[in-house]
């Protein structure tokens, strides 16, 4: 059985390969930090759903009309980690969202998700995802943040199987995620592309506990 140390550094090695950016946040404010920079960072985010009357920034490459606000969905922090990136976006003019995210499936910029554990000989974020909130931060932003606590780390998939068992029988329908790298696909033409059916960028943001 691997270290904690050893599963953190085949972590760094395996994520450019997927491709995931990795970032070992300090402590829970450099972590929101982190998901305010590279939502101010980012290009502007496409409205796939334009609506009449409304104003939009220019035109994207793809030729689809720009939101004017960023837009960060945090669906499954709680009171006290919200309060943290309240502070980091305070002034920055981002509008954070942490409900109702059906009245924003045009699309947003980033979001930011609790994963329960991340198999590190895949990447692979293991996401609890029974809250259709969940669901819809982790697959309509355009740049997902897993945030992974060290204590979560699995060498391999088969490892997580007591983990697996364990949320699907907490009772009730059960929609547990797995999640590595940006949405691909490859089944238009064979032509590979990337946010077809989800993020274009998967950032993970580790965490000690």
């Amino acid at each position: 059985m691997m270290s904690l140390d050893q599963l953190v550094e085949v972590l760094r090695k395996k994520a450019p390969g997927v491709p995931t950016t990795l970032y070992e946040a300090k402590d829970l404010a450099d972590a929101m930090q982190y998901a305010v920079d590279v939502t101010l960072k980012k290009r502007a985010c496409e409205m796939l759903m334009p609506v009449a009357g409304e104003q939009y920034g220019p035109e994207s490459e793809n030729g689809i009309p720009t939101q004017l606000v960023r837009k960060l969905a945090v669906p499954g922090l709680n009171d006290e980690e919200f309060a943290a990136l309240e502070a980091k976006a305070e002034g920055t003019g981002i509008q954070l969202l942490r409900s109702d995210l059906r009245s924003y499936l045009g699309g947003f910029d980033t979001s930011i998700t609790w994963a329960d554990a991340l198999v590190v000989d895949s990447v692979t974020c293991i996401v609890n995802s029974n809250s259709e909130e969940v669901r819809l931060g982790s697959m309509i932003a355009e740049l997902s943040i897993m945030l992974v606590k060290k204590s979560t780390l699995i060498d391999r998939l088969e490892s997580a199987a007591p983990l697996m068992v364990d949320l699907m029988t907490r009772g009730g329908a059960s929609y547990t995620a797995m999640i590595t790298g940006p949405s691909r696909t490859a089944d238009i033409e064979r032509v590979g592309a990337l946010g077809v059916h989800g993020p274009l960028e998967l950032h993970i943001v580790l965490l000690e506990d």
